[in-house]
């Protein structure tokens, strides 16, 4: 199973204190900037980078269906270009901003040497044909049923309607969305993919709901936990020998800490000590 938190909204780090607390692992994806919501400091993304996976999201949040091919190659490199320097750590992972892609921009973040991209189709816990095409199985906020089917037939997800249907059971509640995910994964295989906005958490008062989740998270411990860039090098073994490859137990792509066998507690109270210039 894995976690990914969209935005790069200062309130993720409040959700890294909950992963640590749990011990599990994510993928923050953010942005340098973004019109429309304040973002994490070069500082606070370095000190998360410690811990948990940073992932390009653009360099200033924009839908990328909307540009011409010269802006929309600036914004998914010069946002890679600008995490790498933050973290000192390569990127490997994409998230389509707004979940607003087609084939032209898959095929630009592939160039852009990213190993996957992550979408915002929902009812999903398959291997992808694409690993620029991935989706989820559930997002931390409520849908309706017509929201959830309009949204599958406007993306053409067909399968995520059909799995919304006879796997979901039309759960219109996310962290009950998501026990079926992890059911369903646990009994017959798959990927279990839980993203969030950390914003939307703080707006409804989900804390205790999503501590609540990442409780039952730690406590499934038949599941591998992953990032989203581990799950992406997968795909990319899987394709390289043809044959299915079983999660492995060591992390592809280690922290620091992990490779010093030291973990690294994220405190909100040093990580909120940020420079209000940076990020801007």
């Amino acid at each position: 199973m894995t976690i990914s938190v969209d935005d790069g909204h200062p309130s993720d780090l409040r959700v890294a204190d909950l992963l640590s607390k749990y011990g599990l692992s994510a993928t923050f994806y953010a942005p340098a900037r973004n019109p429309e919501q304040p973002v994490l400091s070069r500082s606070d993304l370095q000190r998360l980078s410690q811990q948990f996976e940073l992932g390009g999201h653009t360099l200033n949040h924009v839908a990328l269906n909307s540009l011409s091919s010269e802006r929309v190659w600036r914004e998914i490199t010069e946002g890679k270009d600008w995490l790498e320097n933050c973290s000192g750590k390569p990127v490997h992972s994409f998230c389509y901003p707004m979940g607003k892609f087609g084939k032209r921009t898959l095929a630009l973040v592939k160039k852009a040497g990213f190993l996957g991209a992550r979408t915002c189709q929902l009812n999903r816990h398959d291997f992808p044909t694409d690993p620029f095409a991935w989706g989820v199985s559930t997002q931390a906020h409520n849908h309706s049923r017509m929201v959830q089917v309009r949204h599958a037939f406007l993306e053409a997800n067909y399968q995520g309607a059909l799995n919304f249907v006879f796997i979901y059971k039309l759960s219109t509640d996310w962290a009950t969305h998501f026990r079926y995910a992890l059911d369903h994964v646990q009994t017959r295989g798959g990927v279990a993919h839980l993203y969030l906005h950390s914003w939307e958490i703080d707006e409804r008062g989900d804390w205790q709901k999503l501590e609540s989740v990442f409780r039952g998270i730690a406590q499934a411990t038949d599941l591998q936990r992953v990032t989203n860039g581990e799950l992406f090098a997968l795909w990319s073994a899987r394709r390289g020998t043809g044959e299915p490859v079983a999660l492995a137990s060591k992390n592809l792509f280690p922290s620091t800490s992990e490779a010093s066998g030291k973990s690294v507690p994220v405190q909100s109270s040093k990580l909120l000590q940020s420079d209000p210039d940076d990020g801007l």
